[in-house]
């Protein structure tokens, strides 16, 4: 993996090259005060990964991200910035990530892994599959050996990512048309965290505030994978998405129109 990591201040070039130094799978390391060297040294040097401050002089880091794209339009790209205004014009150059300063290094290690360069080694490889049907594996191992509430509760959150669900999401989704009680949900979600720990993936659950949601960082999911743009994933769909479960169909008419969109560019 080569990043180049691209600042006006030198202490925050020092302070990125402290934090990644030793890294799992990092091969080259490049630091640069001007932008503009940052984008001549990319004409002639294969880059994997950029992380770039935003407020730059001369070219700024939303125009040096544009022009790094037009070079190599598979390179990732992610902002580390003190501000978070600036998320819309990152959206628009198809910015892999948004790093806010101050940063620690696992915050840069899910950024990595979130736009495709795994670095912890300890990781645990954990694939999930929705098309058709949810299938989920922990180090080649199936989690999900019978369809129960805890496993259509999980495939939820896999479909809402990282806005996650509340009680009364899972509650309409889950058993719709129906009367459950508080109890029913808070038993099913317990049952949920009991097999993920037992496949020994406990962190894969998080809570924020009255949501719960999956930590996407660590998973690699046909579903994110294809939202991303990934040719191969778009090729295999065949229309099936999550088929068990009635509310995955509102998700369907998105993916169609993904695929219908690849097809249209590729003649």
């Amino acid at each position: 993996m080569r990043i180049i990591y691209v600042d006006d201040e030198k202490l925050q070039l020092d302070n990125f090259r402290l934090t990644v130094e030793g890294m799992n799978g990092l091969e080259d390391l490049q630091l640069f005060s001007d932008s503009r060297k940052a984008y001549e040294w990319a004409k002639t040097h294969p880059v994997d990964v950029a992380f770039m401050d935003i407020e730059m002089p001369q070219l700024n880091g939303i125009e040096l991200a544009a022009k790094l794209k037009a070079l190599n339009r598979d390179i990732r790209v992610i902002f580390v910035t003190g501000h978070g205004k600036y998320a819309l014009d990152a959206f628009a150059v198809h910015a892999s990530g948004y790093l806010l300063k101050p940063y620690m290094r696992r915050d840069i290690e899910e950024e990595l892994e979130h736009a495709g360069f795994p670095v912890r080694g300890d990781a645990k490889k954990i694939q999930v599959c929705t098309m058709p049907d949810l299938f989920l594996t922990v180090n080649g191992r199936n989690v999900f050996t019978s369809h129960t509430k805890p496993e259509e509760l999980f495939a939820l959150l896999v479909d809402r990512g990282k806005s996650g669900i509340t009680k009364g999401d899972a509650m309409a989704c889950l058993w719709e048309g129906k009367n459950p009680t508080d109890s029913t949900y808070w038993t099913c979600l317990f049952r949920l965290k009991r097999i993920l720990e037992d496949a020994g993936v406990p962190d894969l659950l998080l809570t924020n505030g009255n949501t719960k949601c999956l930590d996407i960082t660590q998973i690699d999911c046909d579903l994110y994978r294809m939202l991303e743009g990934d040719p191969e994933v778009i090729r295999s769909y065949t229309g099936n998405y999550l088929r068990r479960y009635s509310w995955a169909e509102e998700r369907v008419p998105q993916l169609d129109k993904i695929k219908e969109n690849f097809h249209m560019n590729e003649q």
